[in-house]
């Protein structure tokens, strides 16, 4: 029951939206933002809900794809993704990067962390020319892009030897947001989008969220989390490799 009306919220946040004109740059083109209408529409409204709820559920603690049908929203995102007319609004090969991660996001929660990470980093260009600065969902949708990615990076980096700290870390995102705002959003698209520069930056940009975590924790199994996470990290990195990660 928590689940559904969770899903709801963001189903009725989301669909208030629908159908709203442009808020910025009143300068474009009718055509240009018509078609960025069409978008929000028929890509974005129906989705984003249960992407966001993915995120909500996570923060209760509760177990997301037990509430969320993986497969039929990694299926509906990719078959609509594929929209010839959609390309020219794609900034960063987003949707070649979805077409690519597709059918191991079903199967896979760290790829399907990566596939979800795309949507939005698309989905956030268009609210961006849809949706007023001061909207809350915009704020919301670009956090989550943000936290997506870090739990991305931290499942990657943790999941052989730490793997019971990273429900943990999704569980009490909040305790890290404040970091996440002082990094700006291509910094985490850069990592996401080059697996050798985020294998060489991971230590040192989980053990940056974990800092942050650590300040915040305080349940035994959240400090339980933080001790796998220095074991882990004093295991497998020296004095040299310790030093700060460069953005």
């Amino acid at each position: 029951m928590e689940a559904e009306w969770v899903l709801g919220i963001a189903a009725g946040a989301i669909a208030a939206v629908s159908g709203m004109k442009m808020a910025n740059n009143r300068t474009k083109s009718k055509k240009q933002e018509l078609k960025e209408q069409t978008i929000m529409d028929e890509f974005i409204v129906p989705f984003l809900p249960d992407v966001m709820g993915f995120y909500q559920l996570e923060v209760l603690g509760k177990g997301p794809l037990s509430a969320i049908d993986r497969e039929k929203l990694v299926d509906g995102i990719y078959r609509q993704s594929l929209a010839r007319e959609y390309r020219r609004f794609d900034r960063h090969d987003a949707l070649d990067r979805l077409e690519d991660l597709a059918q191991a996001a079903q199967n896979s929660q760290l790829d399907m962390l990566k596939f979800l990470f795309w949507y939005l980093d698309f989905s956030n260009g268009i609210l961006k020319d849809v949706l007023a600065q001061s909207n809350p969902l915009l704020r919301e949708a670009r956090l989550l892009e943000k936290q997506l990615a870090v739990w991305c990076i931290c499942h990657e980096e943790l999941q052989n030897d730490a793997p019971d700290s990273i429900p943990e870390l999704i569980h009490h995102s909040s305790y890290f947001a404040g970091v996440l705002k002082e990094i700006e959003a291509g910094v985490f698209r850069e990592m996401m989008g080059d697996d050798e520069l985020r294998d060489e930056r991971r230590g040192n940009f989980v053990r940056i969220i974990f800092q942050a975590f650590e300040k915040e924790a305080q349940g035994k199994v959240e400090l339980k989390a933080v001790e796998q996470f220095h074991e882990h990290y004093d295991k497998r990195y020296t004095h040299r490799n310790k030093g700060q990660i460069r953005f």
